[in-house]
C-alpha cells in the first residue's frame, strides 16, 4: 500500500494516454488495473465497473449506459475470478502480469452479450417519439431508463421492478408496463399466475 499513490498516478497516465489500444480493451484493462489494485477498502469491484462504463462513454459509447454489467459478471461469476486467479498463477511462475484471460473473459462473456442484446435504433425512435409527444410522464422515463440498464436482455415482473427500482408505487409500476408494452417497447408474456416483461427489440 506504500507504493499505492504511484500505481494510481500510473494508472491515471494511462487512462489519459493517446495511444491507439481498442477501446473495449482498454476499459477492460482500466476495469482490471482497479479491481486487482483494491486502492479502497470496500466497493472496489463497483468503482472497477463504474470506471469501465466512464470510459467507454467518453469514447463515445453511449449505450453502455444501458448495459447491465453487474448482471452479466454476476451469471459468470465463477469464470470472471477463474481469470484474476489464472492471472495470479502465471505470475508467481513468469514474473509477468499477463491480463489476457481477462480480457478474454469480457470479450466472451460480457461484450459478446452486449451484441446479443443490444437496443435497435427504432426502438430509441420509438421511445423518443413517445417522449416527445407527451405521452410518457418524468417516472415513467426513469423506469425505462432502469429497465434498460438492470434487465437488458432479462425478463422482469412488476413486483421485481417495484423492489429493483425503490421509491415508486406498485401501481405507477403497472401503469408502466402497461402503456409500455401499448407502445411495443416491452413484450409481455403470461406465465401461470404472473407476467414476465422484456424489453422488446426490433
Amino acid at each position: 500500500y506504500k507504493n499505492l499513490p504511484e500505481y494510481m498516478k500510473a494508472f491515471v497516465k494511462f487512462v489519459n494516454a493517446n495511444d491507439k489500444i481498442n477501446d473495449l480493451l482498454k476499459a477492460t484493462m482500466l476495469h482490471f488495473y482497479i479491481a486487482y489494485l483494491h486502492p479502497y477498502f470496500d466497493g472496489n469491484g463497483r468503482m472497477a465497473r463504474l470506471i469501465h462504463m466512464w470510459f467507454l462513454i467518453q469514447k463515445g459509447y453511449e449505450s453502455t449506459l444501458f448495459v447491465p454489467f453487474s448482471s452479466y459478471i454476476e451469471k459468470s461469476r465463477n469464470k470472471y475470478y477463474d481469470a484474476y486467479t489464472l492471472i495470479e498463477e502465471n505470475f508467481q511462475l513468469s514474473g509477468v502480469i499477463d491480463i489476457t484471460p481477462f480480457l478474454l473473459y469480457f470479450i466472451q462473456n460480457i461484450y459478446d452479450k452486449m451484441t446479443e442484446n443490444s437496443i435497435k435504433t427504432d426502438t430509441f425512435e420509438l421511445y423518443n417519439s413517445a417522449l416527445a409527444e407527451g405521452k410518457i410522464t418524468e417516472k415513467e422515463a426513469k423506469l425505462w431508463q432502469f429497465v434498460l440498464s438492470a434487465y437488458a436482455g432479462d425478463t422482469f415482473t412488476t413486483k421485481q421492478l417495484e423492489k429493483d427500482f425503490g421509491n415508486v408505487a406498485f401501481a405507477t409500476v403497472r401503469s408502466f408496463v402497461m402503456k409500455f408494452t401499448d407502445l411495443e417497447l416491452l413484450n409481455a408474456q403470461k406465465m401461470r399466475n404472473k407476467v414476465l416483461y422484456s424489453i422488446k427489440y426490433k
